[in-house]
């Protein structure tokens, strides 16, 4: 049986630069071009917020019909037939600088809005600059009538805020959006300097990858009465041999977030045939309800007892972390004791997970769950004595070691 793997959900955030305004470096536009990972993927500019500007589309024609790629653009003064046949055709949308409150009118006024979510949703990928990069993001700003700076609600696809030009000592940009987050106006978010670009994959940040040596960006956020702001420095990718070294991590990456983002759809939907079928023959499972087994011949049974005493088993990935090759998940699992054929009725539980998980030639080829049973085990003793016994003694928290790192559960 065969799976088609589920492209992940990528938005490259830029802070400012690539063509329009560094068209001598280029090194942003080649990392956005690799991460769809096809020979010439196409790619849309959406210039809405500059009005649809000419001199700005032509700037992206002519810089990027030297590139490896098919380019289009996008017009709202003249729309294609089937925007959504014609959205859901590329691989790459980028989206200019302007007007991040033009793009959501805009966007909404013509229903690209939820387009566009469908699009990202199935693994198109979405990048954008300035005004073009805070529209991802759930918060924006925008001056109103009276001159005040007001919360612009964005598309939401990435939690926060996103501050562009941080760098830029010639604005007030820095500063302003301090103020804002401190107010309370909008959430803690990031701020990323000119030349850099935030890399998030299903909504989590892996990277901050840059054009220029020395550019970083920030994460901003709200401490009692303070801001505290973080440096979070980027990857430069000027060096050749570690951009075709950083492009072969980032497929890596992305196939092995493939590969699990697949694996727990099968799980949820207790597709045993598709688990078996994903799995290596010399298959390492491991759960805290005491399973242990190496090898594919009792991996159905271990399965099938599972959702059997669980019919509603279900996994909750919340952060996903992969480093060379080892792939760590927090998240969360639910489901609903059953006895036979009767379930009990409120004995719905859920609890906190951790994976550790490692891949082989596109397959699981370890499967490891760390759990906290104790509500399920409290539900087996009610279910057998039909009285709670008193709760146990709290028993120290385990830090797990990975490479070195101290990663709390």
């Amino acid at each position: 049986m065969l799976f088609k793997q589920r492209k992940p959900k990528q938005i490259l955030a830029l802070g400012g630069g690539a063509f329009s305004m560094e068209p001598e470096n280029g090194i942003l536009d080649k990392y956005m071009l690799n991460l769809a990972l096809v020979k010439r993927p196409r790619i849309c500019f959406l210039g809405t917020a500059s009005d649809d500007g000419l001199e700005y589309r032509e700037k992206f024609y002519d810089y990027y019909k030297n590139l490896e790629c098919e380019p289009f653009h996008l017009s709202f003064v003249e729309p294609p037939p089937d925007m959504e046949d014609f959205i859901m055709g590329m691989d790459i949308l980028h989206v200019g600088g302007g007007s991040t409150r033009k793009i959501i009118d805009t966007w909404k006024k013509f229903g690209a809005d939820k387009i566009i979510k469908k699009a990202y949703e199935q693994g198109v990928i979405m990048t954008g600059m300035s005004a073009g990069a805070i529209c991802w993001f759930d918060d924006g700003i925008y001056h109103d009538k009276d001159d005040t700076l007001k919360r612009l609600p964005c598309l939401g696809l990435l939690k926060g805020s996103f501050c562009p030009h941080f760098n830029d000592e010639g604005t007030n940009l820095r500063k302003t959006f301090h103020d804002l987050i401190a107010k309370g106006t909008i959430k803690s978010g990031y701020g990323v300097d000119d030349g850099a670009a935030l890399h998030f994959v299903d909504g989590e940040l892996i990277r901050v990858v840059t054009s220029r040596i020395g550019v970083n960006a920030y994460h901003i956020e709200k401490c009692g009465r303070k801001i505290n702001e973080v440096k979070i420095p980027g990857m430069y990718l000027g060096d050749d041999k570690l951009a075709v070294k950083e492009k072969a991590s980032v497929e890596k990456t992305l196939q092995t977030l493939s590969i699990i983002s697949m694996f727990i759809d099968l799980i949820n939907k207790h597709d045993l045939d598709g688990i078996l079928t994903s799995v290596t023959k010399d298959l390492s499972f491991y759960d805290s309800m005491g399973v242990n087994i190496t090898g594919i011949d009792k991996l159905k049974d271990a399965w099938g007892g599972l959702f059997s005493l669980f019919p509603d088993y279900k996994i909750e990935a919340k952060e996903i972390l992969v480093e060379d090759g080892e792939v760590v998940i927090f998240g969360e699992i639910s489901g609903t004791f059953s006895v036979g054929d009767k379930d009990m009725d409120g004995k719905k539980w859920n609890v906190r997970s951790a994976w550790r998980v490692l891949t082989e030639n596109g397959k699981i080829n370890q499967w490891r769950v760390y759990t906290d049973m104790e509500p399920i085990r409290e539900m087996r003793r009610l279910q057998k004595n039909g009285a709670p016994e008193a709760p146990p003694e709290k028993k120290e928290e385990i830090p797990v070691r990975i490479q070195g790192e101290k990663i709390n559960k």
